[in-house]
């Protein structure tokens, strides 16, 4: 009498593991890394953040290094209720959209004498960010954009 074959235990049928119920990713905008492209990274996750195109100036002191820009994506800011003030103007902080760090500040309605480009504006802390110089990835400190005009 012949015995029923067996499969070896490599190749027995392995039940499905259960796995975790993942919350979806947050939409997030994606900047084309090519050669005519000049943009900033999240430091910790590498999410895409703002375009050279929509910063303003860099500003270096001792307190901060950073770049004021406008229309950051993939990005979220605390409530207005927990704002701060940051060199005594308001501000709020800000915090990449995908890893959740904090990246910087969004600066909320001014009062004369301080000039109106700051009110609504942001300010990314360049030792958070990437940059992204047309070829490679860089450290953003010092980060400029070398594009011809």
């Amino acid at each position: 009498m012949a015995e029923p074959e067996t499969k070896p235990e490599a190749e027995a049928e392995a039940e499905p593991q259960p796995q975790p119920e993942l919350e979806p990713d947050p939409i997030s905008v994606r900047y084309e890394m090519n050669a005519q492209s000049r943009f900033f990274l999240c430091r910790f996750c590498g999410n895409h953040v703002v375009t050279m195109d929509n910063c303003i100036v860099g500003v270096e002191g001792t307190d901060v290094n950073g770049i004021i820009c406008r229309n950051p994506v993939n990005v979220e800011h605390d409530d207005t209720m927990s704002r701060s003030f940051l060199n005594r103007l308001p501000a709020v902080n800000v915090r990449c959209n995908a890893c959740n760090k904090y990246i910087g500040e969004k600066f909320l309605g001014l009062t004369p004498p301080c000039p109106r480009v700051m009110e609504g504006s942001y300010l990314l802390h360049t030792d958070r960010m990437l940059y992204w110089n047309g070829t490679q990835l860089r450290y953003a400190p010092g980060a400029y954009d070398d594009r011809t005009t």
